[in-house]
Parts: structure tokens; sequence; C-alpha cells
């Protein structure tokens, strides 16, 4: 079986010959091991859980499946990085609609303010017209 949840690690000084370093789904180191009992697989290297044959998460790969299982890992990789920088302009654009919307309020605490005091000088005007016509 093929793991989609296991996770590879390689330095830049490893290279694309040596045996990448895949963990089980315990999050452990899945060693290397070879089929030692007689049979078509004799020989032939697989990785598996790190507690197994005692306990067993399931994970399992041939070594021909480590290469298609770090590839995967690495666009795995790739898309959770698109994803974190897709979550990071989410946040600066819910930021700034915050932003926005104390700046709208602030408007309109000025606006209405501005209106208060249009209509207190429309009344003061009033009052002087009043005043003058009493005369």
């Amino acid at each position: 079986m093929v793991s989609q949840n296991s996770s590879a690690s390689s330095s830049p000084s490893q290279s694309r010959l040596s045996s990448p370093v895949l963990k089980c789904y315990h999050n452990e180191v899945a060693p290397l091991r070879v089929v030692r009992h007689n049979g078509p697989r004799l020989g032939m290297k697989f990785y598996a859980c790190a507690y197994w044959p005692k306990a067993t998460c399931g994970f399992f790969s041939w070594v021909d499946d480590a290469n298609l299982i770090q590839d995967m890992q690495f666009q795995i990789l790739d898309k959770d990085i698109t994803i974190a920088d897709l979550e990071n302009e989410m946040k600066m654009i819910k930021e700034e609609n915050e932003n926005l919307k104390d700046q709208l309020a602030e408007v309109g605490i000025e606006c209405n303010e501005r209106r208060l005091m249009m209509e207190c000088e429309a009344d003061d005007k009033r009052k002087t017209y009043a005043l003058l016509l009493s005369w």
C-alpha cells in the first residue's frame, strides 16, 4: 500500500540515489527492511511502520514505490505552501476589511457631527433672522 500521509525529508546534500527518509503514520522514521523469507520477493527492500511487526499503523512501501511517494510528498508540500500563502493573503484581506470598517465608522461619525453642526448653524441663522425681523 502506498502512503499519502507519510512525510519525506532529505537534506540538500543527499543525492537522488540515496534512500529517502520516510515516516510512518506514528510520525516515526520508517526503517528500510529486507524480505528474508523464501519466496518470490526474497531480498526485496521495503519501508514499514517503525513498530512493525509487533504493532503497526499500516504504513508500508516497497523501495520501488519510495520515489513515487517522495514525489507525491513534494507535491503535497508545494500545495501546503500554496495553502499557507493563501491563508496569509486571506488574513491580510480580513485585516484590511476590518480597517476599512473602522474608517467607515469614523467617517459616519464625522458626517453626523458635521450634520449636527450644520443644523445648529441653520438654527442660529434662523434665530438671527427672527431677531432682526422682530426689531
